[in-house]
């Protein structure tokens, strides 16, 4: 079974005040990446075909980062509410899409229960609606989500707080959707109050990480929390004799040749859910020989060219310095330049990566010091088809 997901991003986030007058509150960012980014991996790592964003506040934001992208093999799918409409009148604009029971999700919560688990329990109880719950006290100011109780897996409201939340996630009937008209309305006080007394709201409590990022107090702490409560596997990859003939100084799309099986070899990666990071040296920045900007021309380049092969690269770190041939602020003996390991060391940072179930494949001997380094299982590219080698890793290691 495919999962279809809806995650509600359109939101202007009016608590958090001057943090979001040019920055919707999903794209604020956690680290280095938008909050968005974690909760997206987090949910495609589960079997789910397409995952729908309702955008309203900069929503071209969003269609820039996200539309027609896929993650971990899942496709995204930005769509424009032009006036918001609320928690549940943002659904009207999926209805032509939905074909199923669907997962809702709050764009401003991560809650790492195992969606699975979820899906079971609700089409067990095979209610209108179902809810993750968790049982915090830290969320006091926020009283649509304080004073549930649950009892033989059925949601009641209580008069006691009992701490109770609503997780901000839903495993929602297609049926439901009968009933969102194109108007303003709200499932908390506009639904939740009638299903719940027709005995149409089923809720379980999960103890796994919480955390809601409406209030500053808890965008900072998720900064840390995050890091530690979640995990990426990825396989870390050379560019330019990996991803590509390596003819020297590659920075011009005419002169770029991707290798035998590339596209295929990453849509199988991104469909065993690794992350896939390209950690490459391009001293030729810092030799004078092409700019940043062409650089990351190139790059956006083999993106598009991943994109239309139905493949993804998750991220490219890039060294530009070299310690004696380059110029100016470039010439330095930096951390980031392979076979050092600093690269590899921020994307670990950077996404929380469990190195133990991580790979590296790359052409050189500096590629290999660096993955040792970080005690990451390394592979030197062999001259066959990229795609064969990749599932000889993953069939050998499973």
């Amino acid at each position: 079974m495919k999962y279809q997901g809806v995650i509600l991003v359109g939101g202007k986030g009016s608590r958090l005040k001057e943090l979001t007058k040019h920055t919707a509150k999903p794209l604020l960012k956690i680290g280095n990446k938008p909050f968005l980014d974690h909760l997206l991996y987090h949910i495609c790592k589960y079997n789910f075909k397409i995952i729908y964003l309702l955008c309203s506040y900069r929503h071209k934001d969003f269609f820039n980062r996200y539309h027609n992208k896929e993650i971990f093999g899942v496709k995204i799918k930005c769509i424009l509410e032009k006036t918001p409409k609320g928690t549940a009148g943002a659904l009207f604009n999926i209805k032509k899409y939905i074909n199923s029971d669907f997962f809702l999700f709050n764009g401003d919560t991560f809650f790492s229960i195992n969606l699975d688990n979820f899906y079971s329990f609700s089409k067990k109880n095979n209610k209108t609606i179902s809810i993750a719950c968790t049982k915090n006290k830290n969320y006091k100011s926020n009283k649509k989500i304080n004073h549930l109780n649950i009892k033989k897996n059925l949601i009641n409201f209580s008069e006691d707080n009992t701490f109770i939340m609503n997780g901000g996630i839903y495993l929602i009937k297609k049926n439901f959707l009968k009933n969102i008209k194109n108007k303003f309305s709200s499932l908390e006080n506009d639904f939740f109050k009638n299903l719940i007394n027709q005995r149409q709201i089923s809720g379980k409590i999960y103890n796994e990480f919480f955390i809601d990022i409406g209030i500053k107090k808890n965008l900072k702490t998720a900064i840390k929390l995050l890091k530690l409560n979640t995990s990426n596997k990825a396989f870390f990859l050379d560019r330019d004799g990996v991803i590509n003939k390596d003819t020297g100084y590659v920075y011009q799309k005419q002169k770029f040749v991707f290798n035998q099986g590339v596209f295929k070899a990453l849509n199988i990666l991104n469909k065993n859910k690794y992350l896939v990071i390209v950690i490459t040296n391009q001293s030729g920045i810092g030799r004078g020989y092409y700019s940043k900007k062409s650089f990351q021309n190139i790059t956006n380049y083999i993106l598009k060219q991943c994109n239309n092969n139905n493949a993804n690269i998750d991220d490219t770190y890039y060294c530009p310095h070299h310690p004696t041939e380059a110029r100016g602020k470039y010439k330095i003996n930096c951390d980031c330049r392979k076979p050092k390991p600093g690269l590899i060391r921020n994307a670990i940072l950077d996404w929380s990566i469990d190195t133990k179930k991580s790979y590296m494949i790359g052409d050189k001997k500096s590629d290999r010091l660096a993955a040792k380094k970080c005690n990451i299982t390394f592979f030197y590219k062999k001259n066959i088809k990229f795609d064969k080698q990749i599932t000889q890793i993953i069939q050998k290691n499973k």
